[in-house]
């Protein structure tokens, strides 16, 4: 190969390497806080956005005075951060009606399950992670928002974890979330991902909820779910989801359920063990649901419940699956 050929190679290279890493620092960088930060805790009295001039630095005498970094941009966003509240007396974190990008990271807070955590209302394009939260009524609540991410926190002993109400296009990765009263993620909403998050000891694992409203293609997708006490993964009128690959044991209702008429969702690959109700069961009114591929052994009495049960005289299909129990030979 000549000298001038190889040289227009070997640049040629280094163009599409230098774009590859031009993408991956771009997406690597965008909404997030600079990398390796360590914020100290600070103990703060409650913090409420309600406009984009809001987000101020400390020790402004005006907006929020708590923003340690950025300027609302989707490359250098807001971060609210390194902040130690109480939230006995009010809503800890308030954000409503900004599009500005923002982060909120690094922050601790508590209560007596009387008040929010973080709540989000009509906000776009922020993201809440690496914090931890205990006590509060809700941990983190999201209303009528969308590209909103709830990454890696620690939430414990609130009434609900994660919830979002009206909310489209979100994300729940990475969480952990143990001895919720009630629900630890609540779905009302549409193409939102509940993934990789960690769930022990609650009343109601993953709740994903049309009733009223719209629950729709959210993928509820490799969640691990310890000792609910209701159910593990329940949908209510709930269409074209998709549950899989979700571990779902030693609870003392179902592991799975289907009912107030939802339909085509798809139920594959989940491993469902040892839940005292049934593995699975679908209830009359909800139809054309595909249940394949999963596992579904030890849950039930086999008496009056089952690993595989269903109330449902409408056209599901089940294929596939491995079980030891069900309550109609039909299904498979």
């Amino acid at each position: 190969m000549r000298l001038t050929t190889r040289i227009l190679v070997i640049l040629s290279v280094l163009a599409v390497l230098g774009s590859a890493f031009t993408a991956g620092y771009l997406m690597n960088t965008a909404r997030q806080p600079q990398d390796g930060q360590v914020y100290p805790l600070i103990r703060r009295l409650p913090i409420s956005i309600y406009d984009a001039s809001e987000f101020t630095p400390p020790n402004s005498t005006t907006g929020c005075a708590c923003v340690v970094a950025g300027s609302g941009s989707a490359r250098d966003p807001y971060v609210i951060a390194g902040w130690e509240i109480d939230a006995s007396g009010a809503d800890g974190i308030i954000v409503v009606s900004v599009k500005e990008y923002f982060v909120i990271t690094q922050v601790s807070i508590s209560g007596t399950r009387q008040h929010v955590a973080v709540r989000l209302e009509r906000v776009e394009n922020a993201k809440v992670s690496d914090s931890s939260i205990a006590g509060t009524f809700a941990g983190i609540s999201i209303r009528q928002s969308k590209n909103v991410a709830v990454v890696d926190n620690v939430i414990s002993e609130t009434e609900y974890g994660v919830k979002l109400e009206t909310s489209d296009f979100n994300t729940v990765v990475g969480n952990t979330l143990d001895r919720m009263g009630q629900v630890s993620i609540f779905v009302r909403g549409s193409d939102n991902l509940v993934k990789d998050n960690t769930i022990e000891q609650t009343y109601g694992g993953i709740n994903v909820d049309g009733t009223p409203g719209r629950a729709d293609r959210n993928i509820v997708e490799n969640n691990t779910i310890q000792a609910a006490q209701a159910y593990g993964i329940g949908l209510w009128q709930a269409c074209s989801n998709r549950i899989a690959s979700n571990t779902i044991t030693s609870g003392q209702g179902s592991g799975i359920f289907i009912t107030y008429t939802s339909r085509d969702n798809t139920i594959d690959s989940n491993d469902v063990r040892h839940n005292t109700g049934d593995g699975i069961s679908i209830s009359k009114g909800s139809s054309n649901n595909l249940v394949q591929n999963n596992v579904f052994t030890g849950n039930g009495d086999g008496v009056y419940t089952f690993d595989l049960h269903s109330e449902a005289s409408l056209s599901n299909t089940w294929t596939d699956n491995t079980f030891l129990t069900r309550s109609s030979d039909t299904l498979g």
